[in-house]
């Protein structure tokens, strides 16, 4: 009679224990030394480009190096051939980083958008699920559009013409882009489960699904 409680429970204790993250995330580092070939050359093309070099969503990454071929040269576009100045970059990032629950991406971008200039106190409210205060009107036009465009899939018309009058139809299409790369890094460094290393006291930790 006892074994047959034993084995359910093992079970049990067997797939919670599978659903938790490993404390560096289910990829193990890749080491520079460790790599040849395409992963080599891109490995290598990490370390020069990003700023995280090859740990982070790059160390998953490394493991298809053709995909990140391309996700490397949307990296290199937005950080510096976007219409959209930092500071909105940064606003949209934030933005996809919290709807998303991606601890690692929003710890990275807060302090970005922070030096870009964007307020504390509208970053406490993105984090925390609020409406934010204090942007300026085409921070606010980035936040609106990419806030539902996360939640419903779409924009209204409303929320595509405030876009557009504030970024214009280049940047408009650049947002789009952006917050679906972003939405790209999230699913990478949440299925890698890369792990927020801050504290829960620090401005800059992301309470993962808060809201």
């Amino acid at each position: 009679m006892r074994s047959h409680l034993v084995y359910p429970i093992l079970a049990t204790a067997m797939l919670l224990s599978a659903q938790q993250p490993a404390p560096g995330g289910r990829f193990p580092q890749i080491k520079m030394e460790e790599t040849s070939g395409d992963q080599r050359a891109m490995a290598e093309r990490m370390a020069k480009e990003t700023r995280s070099g090859i740990t982070g969503p790059w160390n998953v990454a490394l493991r298809s190096p053709g995909m990140a071929f391309g996700f490397i040269e949307l990296y290199d576009y937005f950080r510096y051939k976007s219409a959209l100045p930092t500071r909105l970059v940064e606003v949209g990032i934030c933005t996809t980083a919290r709807e998303f629950d991606v601890a690692y991406e929003w710890q990275s971008h807060y302090p970005l958008a922070l030096q870009a200039g964007v307020p504390a106190a509208a970053l406490a409210d993105i984090r925390d699920g609020r409406a934010p205060r204090g942007l300026k009107a085409d921070e606010q036009a980035v936040y609106d559009f990419a806030t539902e465009l996360l939640r419903k899939h779409f924009v209204s018309d409303a929320t595509f013409a405030r876009a557009r009058a504030e970024l214009g139809e280049k940047g408009t299409v650049d947002l789009a882009a952006l917050v679906g790369t972003y939405v790209t890094f999230g699913a990478i460094l949440n299925v890698g489960q890369v792990p927020n290393v801050r504290s829960k006291d620090s401005p800059d930790y992301l309470p993962v699904s808060s809201r």
